[in-house]
């Protein structure tokens, strides 16, 4: 029998596998130690490139007063943080000084005048100019200001004065709209006012026109401050009225108009619209209650790059007008404001006023005085102080509650000279009501006490 043929052993599979090359184990391993190194590397920080501005207390401060007009040669100036000492004044081309004692001091004088306060002096330091029924702030060099509500006709006519307190050049371009769009007007572009001295237009005469117009003035080299007379000369036997017309600092979509005089008045609410789309202005009535809409009044629409006139003799009259203290525009864009209260004896003029975000101070003139503070942003506080000729308080502190939609009355005692208010936990917009042979309404601006210092570095390269 034959023996079976034994099947072929298979041979054993290896029992250890092939270890990796060395290439193999470095091509794995160099890049995992380069990403590990890459991950333990910080870059080199990027130094700023710029740097905000500090604040620093003022050390200096200007403002100018414009020349009189009839009968207001009174000059008033003050501090309010009451710092006694000699103020530097420059009267048309002479050189002068003016002491405060106490914080307060007065002089009279017919040409404009430009204040320099230095030290102690510089923060808080407010003038005016007021006499025969008209009061105006004595402003600070601004790069921009809008009038609103000027006249460049035969019985409405503005006149335009620019004051340059420098020593060197200043330049400024002067833009106008009337009822249809921008004005050309060539005289008014590229003004050069040299140092020390001022310039001074006719509207009237450069820009003649029936309709009401608006006026940017923007400073492109040097300061400048710009003042506006507004006359009315109507036909008839009523005398000419004039008064100064106050400015603006820039077109807003929510504003205030506070002061509307008192009794029979003809009032013309003067909107102006700079920018290039048709906007839609709403109007409300501020008094110590509430601000509410007036009935039978419809929205004021404004083309583009245009002014119009509102007679707001309808709504300012009878019951409806009994405690209104201001006038709340609600807009679909930004627009300026004025409002013209006229008498047969008196001109008064109001505009738009800037917010006071914590403190304002003025230098008050003679006459029955009232502050109209309104647009309170929330519950807050204003607290009144006031001083007298010699420098001595007649308020202390007078603590008024503000409410939001509501406009607060404060009477001030008739021998105040200089008043100061601060604002707790709100801001708002305050004005000033003055009645001395005539009224006259003056918004309060911000209380500048500070300065911003430049942060200067060598250049990186």
């Amino acid at each position: 029998m034959t023996e079976p043929t034994p099947a072929p052993r298979r041979r054993a599979a290896e029992s250890t596998r092939r270890l990796p090359s060395p290439l193999t184990v470095l091509s794995v391993v160099i890049p995992l130690l380069a990403v590990a190194a890459l991950a333990l590397v910080r870059p080199a920080s990027v130094p700023a490139t710029t740097h905000a501005p500090t604040s620093a207390t003022l050390v200096r401060s200007t403002t100018v007063c414009p020349a009189r007009l009839p009968g207001a040669d009174d000059v008033r100036l003050g501090s309010t943080t009451l710092a006694s000492g000699d103020l530097a004044l420059r009267v048309g081309r002479t050189e002068e000084t003016e002491t405060l004692s106490g914080g307060v001091g007065s002089r009279t004088e017919r040409g404009s005048v430009v204040v320099d306060g230095s030290g102690e002096l510089a923060p808080g330091l407010v003038a005016s100019r007021s006499g025969g029924g008209s009061v105006t702030a004595c402003a600070q060099p601004a790069p921009e200001r809008w009038f609103t509500g000027v006249g460049a006709s035969a019985q409405h006519a503005s006149t335009l004065t620019l004051v340059n307190p420098d020593k060197g050049p200043a330049v400024a371009d002067v833009t106008v709209w009337d009822g249809s769009g921008l004005v050309d007007v060539p005289a008014l572009r590229g003004i050069r006012v040299p140092g020390g001295r001022s310039t001074t237009y006719d509207l009237s005469e450069v820009a003649p026109s029936r309709d009401a117009l608006a006026v940017r003035v923007q400073v492109s080299r040097g300061r400048l401050v710009p003042s506006v007379v507004d006359v009315i000369d109507p036909l008839g036997r009523d005398r000419p009225v004039r008064e100064w017309l106050p400015g603006q600092d820039a077109p807003a979509t929510t504003s205030y108009v506070a002061g509307v005089g008192t009794g029979a008045a003809d009032r013309t609410l003067t909107l102006a619209n700079p920018g290039d789309s048709e906007v839609r202005v709403g109007l409300k009535l501020v008094s110590a209650d509430s601000e509410f809409a007036p009935s039978g009044f419809e929205e004021v629409t404004l083309p583009a790059a245009s002014v119009t006139e509102v007679d707001l003799g309808g709504v300012l009259r009878g019951r409806t007008a009994e405690g209104v203290q201001a006038l709340r525009l609600d807009a679909t864009g930004p627009v300026t404001a004025g409002l013209r209260v006229r008498t047969p004896q008196d001109l008064a003029l109001s505009v738009a006023g800037p917010t006071v975000d914590d403190a304002t101070g003025v230098a008050l003139p003679a006459g029955a005085k009232r502050l109209v503070v309104t647009g309170a942003t929330a519950p807050g506080v204003v607290v009144l102080r006031a001083w007298d000729a010699d420098g001595q308080p007649v308020v202390r502190e007078r603590r008024v509650e503000l409410d939001p939609a509501t406009a607060a009355r404060i009477r001030l005692p008739d021998d105040a000279v200089l008043a100061d208010l601060a604002l707790e936990r709100t801001t708002a917009v305050v004005s000033l009501e003055v009645s001395d042979a005539g009224v006259s309404f003056l918004p309060l601006a911000q209380l500048v006490t500070t300065s911003e210092v430049p942060d200067v570095r060598p250049a990186q390269r």
